[in-house]
């Protein structure tokens, strides 16, 4: 019969089985019997141990360490959370960053919350806890107060100057629409900005538990409300942190208006499980209301404010006559 060797490949030609001297390379090879019987148990007749094969040993053995079990939740790549991968639907409600400041650090979890809050609002409100009111409220209150802050010193030091022409202005009015104009240039003055300053974070605190109550009762007038007021709160006090763009000069306040309403439809529509249509009806209306009592206002106010300029510019060219 022919075999051939394991290491060198080569054939050769054999008349027994059993071990072989290979004659190309001289290795020792065994060439088995394919007519034997099995082989027999161990000494003792024991079978084989039965249970789970053996696990990789750690690297300090000298093996391979398995791989650790991904974690359940988080806020990084590739296992979901707040990370720029979207969740798995249908997934366990987490906290915000905000609310594991303590691990954290304040200002990177603020920040973070903030940045998932305006960028990313729909992955935010439909993962987002609701129990934890007290840490969206403080959220919002920072944020607002900053801008307010920032916004106030600004406006102050910008409208000093216009105050000084308005004022020259207002030495040529007629003594009632000096006194309409004095009032107006008072909301410049350095106390009414540390009065906006000092109040602004009670205003704030009240005006969120207010707005979330009204926004809460629409929702449910258009039964939108699938969840409680506790989560109509928490959309209401982060979609607040958007006022933190009130520190931006010149455009702050519309660019915080606006992206503000925005994020706060969305996470209405999401934190509430209602949707975009019923979530915007529950916010532009009470807006609305306030526009149209804004247009009241300055409708009434307007003319008294236009006479008064009208009658200085005819006293202005009677004194230059």
């Amino acid at each position: 019969m022919i075999a051939r060797c394991a290491r060198c490949q080569g054939t050769f030609t054999t008349d027994r089985f059993g071990q072989q001297t290979c004659p190309h390379c001289g290795s020792e090879l065994l060439l088995a019997d394919p007519s034997a019987p099995p082989p027999a148990p161990g000494p003792q007749g024991a079978s084989p141990p039965e249970g789970p094969p053996p696990q990789a040993l750690p690297p300090s053995a000298g093996g391979l360490a398995p791989p650790p079990p991904p974690p359940a939740g988080g806020y990084g790549p590739p296992y979901g959370g707040w990370g720029p991968y979207p969740p798995p639907a249908g997934g366990p409600d987490l906290p915000s960053p905000f609310a594991e400041r303590k691990t954290r650090g304040f200002f990177g979890a603020f920040f973070e919350t903030w940045k998932l809050v305006a960028t990313q609002p729909q992955q935010f409100f439909r993962r987002v806890r609701i129990d934890q009111t007290g840490t969206a409220v403080l959220f919002g209150l920072i944020a607002s107060v900053a801008g307010t802050v920032v916004a106030g010193l600004y406006n102050y030091l910008s409208g000093q100057q216009a105050i000084a022409t308005m004022q020259q202005l207002m030495e040529k009015m007629p003594e009632e629409q000096a006194r309409f104009m004095r009032t107006y240039l008072e909301l410049f003055s350095g106390g009414a900005a540390l009065a906006q300053i000092v109040i602004s974070p009670i205003v704030t605190v009240i005006f969120m538990y207010v707005g979330a109550a009204i926004l809460h009762l629409l929702l449910m007038l258009f039964r939108g409300a699938k969840r409680p007021f506790d989560a109509t709160l928490t959309a209401v006090a982060y979609a607040n942190g958007l006022n933190l763009l009130l520190a931006v000069p010149g455009c702050g306040g519309l660019l915080a208006l606006v992206w503000g309403l925005v994020v706060l439809i969305v996470g209405l529509g999401e934190i509430q499980r209602c949707g975009p249509g019923k979530a915007a009806a529950a916010v532009l209306a009470p807006v609305a209301l306030v526009c149209v009592c804004c247009c009241g206002v300055l409708g009434l106010g307007a003319p008294a404010f236009l006479k008064g300029l009208g009658e200085a510019a005819k006293q202005g060219k009677t004194v230059d006559l």
